[in-house]
This record gives structure tokens, C-alpha cells and sequence, in this order.
């Protein structure tokens, strides 16, 4: 019987997550794209998230064993947690950097295996290239020898080339060959398979970094302790960048928490054993069986798209606004500079640019809300901005938040609502 190339990718994932959780968590919570987009396997960026993206016919036929499948998985599993995908640079040679990003997460594949097309260190073996270096590293040292097999001729001409000139012949040989073909991962996704912003990336790998602490947590202590050092000072890294945004990112969730409404819907759960047909709501009345209570919130998120918001800022107001519509709540965004530009409803895609860019006024937002308040009943605002602006003569018909950026102006004129101001990075 013909195995279901996504079953089987599931199989591999959850033997991942049995034998090394932190991976296998990490996997959670990324898109699984199973089809002829890539020619191998590969993790990419693309505007709604990270994706991982594998070829069913090479992760069924070009690898022939479950252990290889599983090694190629924790692989591209890896290069999310070096964050490859972030690092490259236009000013590399793309090739050349994806060699050496193999050759950074090839050390840490163990205890699977990986095919033998596989990029290790051993395949450079007069190039003594030592362990545990970074991708730029490696990098510098096979630029090196590849400006070296160019500037003498040798890999120029038809035939077999003769490296015999440079200072290391059979990594030069092995280099020639690896520019030629392509291998078990595909990395023409890394910094975009499409024309990406400066603030979607850095929202994507704010998304990123959210979820390498995620699965650290869920993997626990003990699997923790597992992973080799190296690896978990790359957790820790983050960890360290993400303690300033905490509190911000607290008050933010709990606002949305608390905003919300209840209403009674239908459900075909069995009656209660314990309380029977007659259990009393709150007002007095009695439910017949088949209904239950169900929270929900919806929520409007006005953005400053002023010129003086940076880009950077921005990825930080759009990561925040997925994590509220994550946690369930509807979230409708009010891009505002001078005059409000654009309304839509938000629904898990980052954009990869925002309209306004001219001056800030609060009132046309808050107009908004007032004028389409019979129509749309919203539980709460959140205003991210840099406070740039006259104190609001409109007065919003909902409760208010606002979130001002680390050098944003805060004071008497940020009302009504509670202030809370990001930190500096």
C-alpha cells in the first residue's frame, strides 16, 4: 500500500516530538505545505508565516528510510532555530551561504540520520573546518576557496577541472560540484519567497521567537536539559530579547481577556448527570439541554501609520494583533495617519505594507467607531501609536487602551483609557 506523503510527514514529526520535543514543538505550530513547490524539502517565509514545504515525491522515493525523513524534518527544523531564514544577506552569494547553513545545522541532526547528499564537514576534509562555528563563518572560508578555483581557470573549461592549484583540491572539488546541483533542502524561500517588508519580517521572526519559547516551555525541563549547549543558548538569546516586551504584551492580552461578551448557543452535548435538565444561569433562567454559554470579543485596533512610527514599531503592533486574534478574539484594524486609510477585518495575514504615512490626529478614528457604532458593537479599542498628537475631542464608545512606542510622547492628553508604553529595545 502506497504511503500519504502528509500522513507520513505527521508520522515523522510526532517521532520528533516523542524523542526530541523541543523539535517536535517547535513543528507545532508551523504551516505544512505538502506538493510541488519545492523540489526537496524546505522552511520558508511568506507573508502569512513560516512554512515548512516538502516534495512528496523525494520525501517518499528520494528518501528511503523513515530515520532519513525524520533527520531531514529536524534539519529545516534547525535552520528555524539558527533562524537561516533571517540571515541571509543580498550581498552573499546565496549558494554559497546555503552550504555553509547546512553545514552549521548538519552537527546537531544526530541521532537520525540525513541522505547522502547530505552537506557535512567531513565532505571538506582539507579545508579543516572546525565545529560549532556560525553560518558567516563558514561561509568566509568557502568564498575563500571559490574565489581561488575562479581566479585560476581551473573550474572555467570544459572537461573535469583541475584544482590542483588551490590550497585545498578536494573541498575545491567538492565545492564545484555542490554549486552545480541541488540537494535534500531547498533554501530559495529564506528571506522571502516573495518581496517582503522591513516590518513584516521583523513581525515574522517576532512570531518566531514566540515560538522557540513556546516550545521550550511545552518540552519541559528535563527534555530541555537534553538539547546541547550551543543549542540552548540560542533559546536563551531569545529569551533575553523577548523580557522587555513582556509586561507590554500582558497588558495588551489581558485588555482583550476582559473585553468580552457571553451569548448562549447550541450544542449536542449530553444534559449534565450531575445538575440534570434544570441548571440556572446567572439572570434566573432555566436552559433546556442542547445550549451552553460561549465567551467572545471583538475587538478595534487603530494603528498610527504616521511617518514617525518606524517600520520596526509597526512589526511589533501587527505581532501583537495576530496574538489577540489567536487567542480567539475578532480584531478589526483602523490604519489611521491624519484620516483614517483603511478598515479591515484581521485574519492571521501580516501585511506587507500599511497605508497613511503623513501626520497623526486621534479624532478620526474614534469618529469612525461612533458613526458605525449601531451597526458594529465593538467590546474594546486598543490605539498603537506614538502619542504624537492633540489631545481627542471624540470621545470612543467602548472602553480604550493605548500603546505607545518607547519614545513615543505619553501624558494628560492620552484620555480617556489606560496608558502603557513599550520599553526602549
Amino acid at each position: 500500500m502506497a504511503l500519504d506523503p502528509r500522513e507520513e510527514l505527521s508520522r515523522c514529526i510526532i517521532d520528533l516530538l516523542l524523542k526530541e520535543p523541543f523539535f517536535g514543538h517547535l513543528l507545532s505550530g508551523v504551516v505544512r505545505v505538502v506538493g510541488d513547490s519545492t523540489p526537496t524539502a524546505a522552511v520558508a517565509l511568506t507573508p502569512s508565516g513560516v512554512q515548512l514545504k516538502v516534495n512528496p515525491d523525494f520525501f517518499l522515493n528520494g528518501l528511503r528510510r523513515r530515520q532519513e525523513r525524520v533527520g531531514v524534518v529536524k534539519h529545516e527544523c534547525l535552520h528555524l532555530l539558527f533562524k537561516h531564514l533571517f540571515r541571509i544577506d543580498k550581498r552573499r552569494d546565496p549558494r554559497l551561504f546555503n552550504i555553509a547553513a547546512d553545514l552549521v545545522v548538519n552537527q546537531f541532526v544526530k541521532p537520525f540520520v540525513l541522505p547522502d547528499s547530505a552537506v557535512t564537514l567531513d565532505k571538506f576534509p582539507d579545508l579543516n573546518l572546525a565545529p560549532d562555528q556560525t553560518a558567516e563563518a563558514y561561509y568566509d572560508r568557502l568564498l575563500s576557496l571559490y574565489k581561488e578555483m575562479h581566479g585560476t581557470g581551473s573550474g572555467d573549461g570544459e572537461g573535469t577541472p583541475d584544482f590542483s592549484g588551490t590550497s585545498a583540491p578536494q573541498s575545491a572539488g567538492v565545492l564545484d560540484e555542490l554549486m552545480g546541483r541541488s540537494w535534500h533542502s531547498d533554501h530559495d524561500g529564506w528571506g522571502g519567497a516573495e518581496p517582503l517588508s522591513d516590518a513584516l519580517r521583523e513581525a515574522l521572526e517576532s512570531q518566531l521567537d514566540r515560538a522557540i519559547v513556546q516550545a521550550r516551555d511545552r518540552a519541559g525541563p528535563r527534555a530541555w536539559g537534553k538539547l546541547p549547549g550551543r543549542l540552548q543558548q540560542l533559546v536563551q538569546a531569545v529569551l533575553e530579547r523577548r523580557k522587555p516586551q513582556v509586561d507590554w504584551r500582558r497588558a495588551v492580552r489581558l485588555f482583550g481577556s476582559s473585553s468580552r461578551r457571553t451569548r448562549i448557543v447550541g450544542t449536542y452535548r449530553r444534559e449534565s448527570r450531575r445538575y440534570g435538565r434544570q441548571s440556572y444561569l446567572g439572570d434566573g433562567t432555566v436552559p433546556t439541554p442542547g445550549i451552553k454559554v460561549r465567551s467572545f470579543s471583538r475587538l478595534a485596533v487603530a494603528v498610527d501609520t504616521s511617518g514617525s512610527v518606524s517600520d520596526h514599531e509597526l512589526s511589533l503592533f501587527f505581532a501583537e494583533i495576530r496574538g489577540l486574534w489567536r487567542q480567539g478574539a475578532q480584531v478589526d484594524v483602523i490604519e489611521c495617519d491624519a484620516a483614517v486609510q483603511r478598515v479591515y477585518s484581521f485574519a492571521g495575514r501580516l501585511p506587507d505594507r500599511v497605508a497613511g504615512r503623513g501626520g497623526t490626529a486621534f479624532d478620526p478614528v474614534f469618529t469612525h467607531l461612533r458613526e458605525n457604532a449601531r451597526s458594529v458593537r465593538y467590546d474594546g479599542c486598543i490605539y498603537l501609536t506614538d502619542g504624537g498628537a492633540p489631545t481627542p475631542r471624540v470621545t470612543p464608545p467602548c472602553k480604550l487602551m493605548w500603546v505607545v512606542t518607547s519614545n513615543g510622547q505619553i501624558g494628560e492628553h492620552l484620555k480617556p483609557g489606560r496608558v502603557i508604553q513599550l520599553p526602549a529595545a
